[in-house]
């Protein structure tokens, strides 16, 4: 291959951040004006880990890994745990020596350990498989590197349950739980109030109104004594989503049992006020609705002297035109994650792994059954007493089977084994067994040689392909929209985040951690990729580049959604404010920094 100027060198580097932004962009956009919602981007992102992302391991690690690979593959492991360490080493500096918030210490720290390892590296590895730099061939090669890196990364996050790191930060934050419990628990019941002969009633059970109050916020009525009015306020109160003619998508049922024109008349005196704000209205023909988390649309008011006269077709007419898109925000992301009431309650325990199905669960798994002491326990062991009633509550086989669990459960608690229920249950997700499955196929010869052609021999099917090959068909088809949805993800995360405000110099510790994770933290790169390629620890040149890659990206953008999960829904966010800050500064300058850098490994360290 043919040296290359420095300017098709700078091209070179610069075109697949080009194409990373552009992709990320159009996530943000999506995201941003509410073409895909959170409710939706969360289905998206629990696809993506749970089935898209396994296939994409598996399929790069089984194709380009070989047992001649496993020094690289220990050398990758090694790397990244050096890498781990030295980006909390450089966290530990930066909080030491700039005012980190103690509510965002820990935060910080995770901030540190854990880059961006999954979708921007293999994203750019895969832009260099044209033939210009690498092969197709060494890319893939490549990709498969990093998947083992990012195996490594969530093996640590997951299965020590590091991720918990930053629900450190949010331990001050049950005692403020408990007074908005009390305070709630004191204006469960009807708060009246005379002025101009309005009533604000705020309904439902304290947990409920409690665990919505920033989607659910205060509702104001004029005064009545209709009870059907009541109740159907009541049910508004839940659910403040319009649908194209005006009323709350979860009423229907109300308007059936009721009548249209009932819930119409019901709804004219209803006003939906942001949370923390009291706001009364006196007359019945102004209606006021400000934009909640769960709401359709943003700050419609219809007011006129002649609202009373209007018909139900004029009023739905008004609506339509004077209705906006809501656009998103972070307190989407926090009311579709957030499990802090569940915590609080004991409905979540965070000593047992989270559900595998979803990419920060919200109910537990364990193996036998829930919990030795349990209410469901209880019920099972009485079943299992009784003679007459247990062939219609258990069959035969499902006894035996919730025996076995019990029996389970009893020697894991026994025995004080429930670390290790907890290490084997996280090696059960999809995204770990999918790089676990694939390192044990790639690096077993006669294995591998069941799903592509090696140089082991086995019987070959009619078509002179591996027996198994189909399977390698089947992943990377779908391991293909692997990468492009979570870029897409990933822009639709920025899109989201907010600033409210922050801590008094913050920004300086923002500058400090951006100059060390995307500045120092590549030199350091370069020069360890350096000495593990003339020592002989790294064989290929693509090698040597991922390793420098992966030195030189950003903080995970996972933290956004553990940090939403232990943030409550009514309060501060300060966490979620500084985060904010953290990632827009990183991702805003991260294009010169990697342009940079990859121009000077593919002049310098690859001479190309």
């Amino acid at each position: 291959m043919s040296k290359i100027d420095l300017g098709a060198a700078i091209y070179i580097a610069l075109k697949p951040i080009f194409k990373i932004y552009t992709i990320i962009f159009v996530g943000f956009l999506l995201a941003k004006y509410n073409i895909v919602s959170m409710e939706n981007a969360k289905g998206i992102s629990n696809m993506v880990v749970n089935a898209i992302l396994p296939c994409l391991t598996f399929n790069k690690i089984v194709t380009n890994i070989s047992w001649h690979d496993i020094k690289e593959v220990g050398v990758i492991i090694l790397s990244a745990i050096i890498l781990f360490t030295f980006g909390a080493t450089g966290a530990l500096v930066t909080n030491y020596t700039t005012p980190v918030p103690k509510t965002f210490f820990w935060s910080f720290i995770f901030a540190g350990l854990f880059p961006n390892i999954s979708d921007l590296p293999i994203a750019y590895t895969q832009s260099m498989g044209n033939g210009a730099i690498f092969s197709e061939a060494e890319s893939e090669k490549g990709v498969a590197y990093s998947c083992i890196f990012l195996f490594t990364q969530s093996f640590l996050m997951m299965n020590f349950g590091m991720w918990r790191m930053v629900g450190l930060d949010f331990r001050d934050s049950k005692k403020d739980s408990d007074d908005l419990e009390s305070q709630g628990s004191s204006t469960n019941i009807s708060d009246v109030d005379t002025h101009q002969g309005t009533s604000i009633i705020t309904n439902g059970p304290k947990d409920a109104c409690l665990e919505t109050t920033s989607q659910i916020p205060r509702v104001s009525v004029s005064s009545s004594n209709d009870s059907n009015r009541t109740s159907i306020l009541s049910s508004l109160n839940s659910n403040v989503v319009d649908d194209d003619n005006g009323y709350s998508t979860g009423n229907h049922d109300y308007i059936q049992k009721y009548g249209k024109d009932t819930v119409k008349q019901a709804s004219t005196h209803l006003e939906i006020e942001k949370p923390g704000e009291a706001h009364l209205i006196g007359s019945s023909n102004q209606i006021r609705r400000t934009h909640t988390l769960n709401s359709n649309f943003e700050d419609v008011k219809l007011s006129d002297e002649n609202d009373d006269n209007l018909g139900y077709n004029d009023y739905d007419s008004v609506m339509m035109r004077r209705r906006k898109p809501r656009k998103s925000s972070v307190h989407d992301v926090i009311s579709s994650f957030s499990a802090v009431d569940r915590i609080r309650t004991g409905e979540l325990d965070l000593t047992r792994p989270l559900s595998m199905t979803e990419e920060v669960g919200r109910e537990n798994t364990t193996v036998g059954v829930i919990d030795n002491n349990t209410e469901e326990t209880g019920i099972v062991e009485n079943a299992l007493k009784s003679n007459g009633d247990l062939q219609s509550i258990y069959s035969e086989k499902s006894t035996k089977w919730t025996r076995f669990k019990k029996r389970v459960s009893d020697f894991i608690h026994e025995h004080h084994l429930e670390w290790v229920a907890y290490f084997a249950i996280n090696f059960c997700r999809p995204a770990s067994l999918g790089a676990l499955l694939g390192i044990i196929c790639a690096l077993i010869p006669w294995i591998k040689a069941l799903f592509v052609p090696t140089y082991v021999h086995v019987h070959q099917a009619p078509d002179d392909l591996p027996v198994l090959n189909f399977l390698m068909d089947f992943t990377a088809y779908i391991g293909n929209a692997c990468i492009p949805l979570g870029l897409l993800l990933l822009g639709g995360t920025l899109a989201r985040l907010e600033v409210n405000s922050i801590p008094k110099g913050f920004d300086r510790s923002v500058v400090l951690m951006t100059v060390f994770r995307l500045i120092i933290s590549p030199i350091i790169g370069v020069l360890w990729a350096n000495k593990l390629y003339d020592m002989n620890w790294l064989d290929s040149r693509i090698g040597k580049f991922v390793m420098i890659l992966t030195w030189s990206m950003p903080c995970s953008t996972s933290q956004v959604y553990f940090t939403a999960f232990y943030t409550p829904v009514v309060g501060s966010h300060v966490q979620m404010d500084c985060l904010s800050v953290f990632f827009v500064a990183q991702y805003a300058i991260l294009f010169i920094t990697l342009s940079f850098v990859v121009t000077y490994t593919l002049k310098v360290d690859l001479n190309v």
